[in-house]
């Protein structure tokens, strides 16, 4: 039997969430990740993908002025970037460069892989859709990439809480 609770407790019994991180090119050629959990496939061919993103995070203003992004799934051992990435603005800092995160070029996008993710996705930006307090945007994934030891990714557990499953 269902009971009525609000939309926060219901939120909290649907953990396990996929993480990822986002990389978009800010205006001085930096490259700004920020943690995700609102990413969804939607077509295989061609193959597609959406990223929820609110408007007051810097990643949306970034991202409504590019074309193209990365979509990275972290490993099982990158709580720590997660973490950062999430709770760090980077209007404010250079998120990769303080934390020091491995990073090797994307090969069809002026864009940047994270070396240690479980996958990398280069994106091309295909359309946006506004959704209350949100920007979908959606995106033509042009180039995978795969870790070559075939690292497990990392999902988040509860509020502030990642592993893997």
């Amino acid at each position: 039997m269902q009971i009525p609770k609000t939309y926060r407790e219901s939120r909290a019994v649907q953990y396990p969430e996929p993480v990822s991180i986002i990389i978009v090119k800010d205006e001085k050629g930096c490259y700004n990740p920020m943690s995700a959990s609102w990413v969804t496939f939607t077509s295989i061919e061609p193959r597609m993908l959406v990223v929820s993103i609110g408007f007051q995070r810097h990643t949306y203003e970034l991202m409504k002025n590019q074309t193209e992004f990365v979509v990275s799934f972290p490993s099982a051992e990158m709580s720590s970037e997660v973490e950062f990435f999430g709770s760090n603005s980077g209007r404010d800092i250079d998120k990769l460069k303080a934390l020091g995160s491995a990073t090797q070029p994307a090969t069809v996008i002026d864009g940047v892989l994270l070396k240690e993710a479980a996958v990398n996705y280069e994106c091309r930006i295909t359309d946006q859709l506004k959704t209350g307090d949100h920007m979908i945007f959606s995106a033509e994934i042009i180039a995978s990439h795969v870790h070559q030891d075939e690292l497990p990714r990392i999902y988040m557990l509860g509020p502030g809480l990642f592993g893997g499953v």
